[in-house]
C-alpha cells in the first residue's frame, strides 16, 4: 500500500508541474481509482488540447469580441445561446468569436440569478451584447460595459432528464437531457432506456469540430438517478462492497472476491463522455445513470477512454459533422463455482427479476450523414475472458486492425484487460446489434 501511495504521489506531482508530456491515462488504468482517473484525465486533456488548438493570437477575432473556452468563462457557469442553439466556438480553436453588436443569450435556469459586478437588477435570462475584446453590455441589466468572464450564476443552472413520448428500439422510451430556457428545451443528448431491465441501450448526441476543445477542470457533480430507477439506490450498486455481495449470490463468495478486487471492479461507465461536451453546463448534465452502464474500471480507463479521446480529436481534424450512438449490448458472464457461465446483473427487483445488466459489449457508432460514412467501434467488457473466447465474440471482420486509415486510433485492441476491441461496417454491426435507427452509408468513417 505504501508503494501505491508513493506512485500516486509522484503521478500527481508530475501533473501539477504541467510539462508538455505526461503518461497517457491508459498507463494508469491499474493504478488510479475511478475518481482519481477522472481527475488525472482532466489534467492530461488540458495539455493535449493545448497542442491541438491554434494559438490564442491566431484564434481571436480581429474585430468584435473573443472569449476562451478555457479561462474566459465564469463559474457557476450560465447557459450560453446563439441563433437558437448552444453557443459554439470557432472551429477547433476553443475560442468564441462574436461580431460587435452580436448578442448571446445568457441564462441561469432553475430560478438561479445572473451575477456580475455591474448588474443593476435581478435577472434570470438576459441578452449580452458584444462591444469589444472581452467586454459586453446588457441593456437594462448591466451598468456600462463588463467582462464576459464575470457573468456567473447564483448556483449551477438546473438541467433536466425528461421522459418523452418518443420511442426507440423495441418500443422503449426516449429520455432527453438538456436545459429549458424561456420555455424552450435545448437538448444535449438523448437516451434509449429500457425501464423494465433498467438498461441503457444507447444514447446519441452531436459531435462536431468545435467539440475538439472542451473546458477542463470542471468539478464533477454527484450521479443522479432522476425518476428512472424507482426504489433503487443505484450509487450503492456501484460500490465494491455491494458488487461483491451481489456477485456472490451469482457465482459464490470465493469467486466474487476474486472477480471484484481493488484493481478490477465495475465503474459507472459514461456513454456520452463528460469531455464530449464543450462547456461545464453540458459536462455536468452527463452525470445521469441513464447515460451510464457497469464497466470494468481498467476498460473504462483503457481502450474505451482512448476511443473517446481519439474520436473527438479525429472528428475535429477531419471536419466531420457527426451523430454518435454510444451504447451497450448483451450481458457479461462469469463462471460460478460449478464452472458454469452466469449472467451478471447488479440488482434484482422485488419479484427477483434481474436489472442493471453488466454489458458484454460497449459500442460507439459514428455517422456523418452529409458524407454518407460511418463506423462501429466495439469493446468487449469482460477482462476474465481468454483470447480464444474474445475472438469468438468478435462478430464482424475487423476494419481497424492493419488499416492505416485508422492510425489515429491509439487503443491496444488485443489487450483483454483494458478491453479487447474491433471495428465493423455499419451493415455488419446491424446484423448483431439491432438498436440503431435507419440510415445508410457508402463507406467507413476513418
Amino acid at each position: 500500500m505504501a508503494c501505491l501511495f508513493t506512485v500516486l504521489a509522484s503521478v500527481f506531482a508530475v501533473v501539477a508541474a504541467l510539462p508538455t508530456d505526461i503518461p497517457a491515462p491508459s498507463q494508469l488504468a491499474f493504478i488510479l481509482s475511478e475518481d482519481g482517473f477522472e481527475d488525472y484525465l482532466d489534467s492530461w486533456l488540458e495539455i493535449e488540447e493545448a497542442k491541438f488548438r491554434i494559438t490564442s493570437t491566431e484564434a481571436r477575432s480581429s474585430i468584435g469580441c473573443s472569449f476562451s473556452v478555457n479561462g474566459g468563462l465564469g463559474q457557476p457557469q450560465p447557459i450560453y445561446l446563439r441563433n437558437d442553439n448552444y453557443l459554439e466556438p470557432t472551429g477547433t480553436t476553443g475560442q468564441i468569436n462574436l461580431n460587435t453588436g452580436e448578442q448571446v443569450i445568457v441564462s441561469c435556469t432553475g430560478s438561479k440569478r445572473i451575477l456580475h459586478p455591474n448588474i443593476t437588477t435581478n435577472v434570470f435570462t438576459a441578452a449580452a451584447t458584444c462591444e469589444n475584446n472581452e467586454l459586453v453590455s446588457g441593456d437594462g441589466w448591466l451598468d456600462g460595459n463588463g467582462a464576459f468572464s464575470e457573468l456567473t450564476c447564483s448556483a449551477h443552472p438546473s438541467h433536466e432528464a425528461v421522459l418523452t413520448t418518443d420511442t426507440c428500439y423495441n418500443n422503449n422510451r426516449v429520455i432527453r437531457v438538456g436545459y429549458t430556457v424561456e420555455g424552450v428545451f435545448y437538448p444535449l443528448f438523448w437516451s434509449c432506456f429500457d425501464q423494465d431491465r433498467l438498461e441503457v441501450l444507447y444514447v446519441w448526441y452531436e459531435q462536431n469540430p468545435p467539440n475538439a476543445v472542451h473546458q477542463t477542470n470542471v468539478n464533477r457533480p454527484s450521479w443522479s438517478a432522476g425518476s428512472f430507477y424507482p426504489g433503487v439506490n443505484v450509487n450503492t450498486m456501484y460500490t465494491q462492497a455491494q458488487q461483491k455481495t451481489t456477485i456472490a449470490t451469482l457465482v459464490g463468495s470465493d469467486l466474487a472476491n476474486k472477480y471484484i478486487t481493488n484493481l478490477q471492479y465495475l465503474a459507472r461507465g459514461h456513454l456520452a463522455a463528460k469531455t464530449d461536451f464543450i462547456y461545464a453546463s453540458g459536462q455536468r448534465a452527463t452525470f445521469y445513470f441513464i447515460n451510464a452502464a457497469p464497466q470494468w474500471q481498467p476498460i473504462n480507463a483503457g481502450n474505451w477512454n482512448w476511443l473517446e479521446q481519439n474520436l473527438r480529436t479525429r472528428i475535429g481534424e477531419a471536419g466531420y459533422q457527426t451523430i454518435v450512438y454510444s451504447g451497450t449490448f448483451g450481458v457479461t458472464q462469469l463462471r460460478d463455482q460449478n464452472n458454469t457461465l452466469v449472467d451478471i446483473y447488479l440488482y434484482r427487483d422485488a419479484n427477483n427479476n434481474p436489472q442493471i445488466p453488466v454489458p458484454l459489449y460497449y459500442y460507439k457508432v459514428v455517422h456523418d450523414a452529409s458524407r454518407r460514412i460511418g463506423t462501429a467501434f466495439v469493446t468487449i467488457n469482460n477482462p476474465y475472458l481468454t483470447e480464444t473466447e474474445v475472438q469468438g465474440l468478435t462478430f464482424c471482420t475487423d476494419r481497424c486492425r492493419n488499416n492505416t486509415a485508422f492510425n489515429w486510433l491509439k487503443w491496444e485492441p488485443n489487450n483483454i484487460d483494458t478491453g479487447y476491441s474491433f471495428c465493423c461496417t455499419i451493415d455488419d454491426f446491424r446484423r448483431t446489434v439491432p438498436h440503431l435507427p435507419v440510415f445508410s452509408v457508402d463507406d467507413l468513417l476513418a
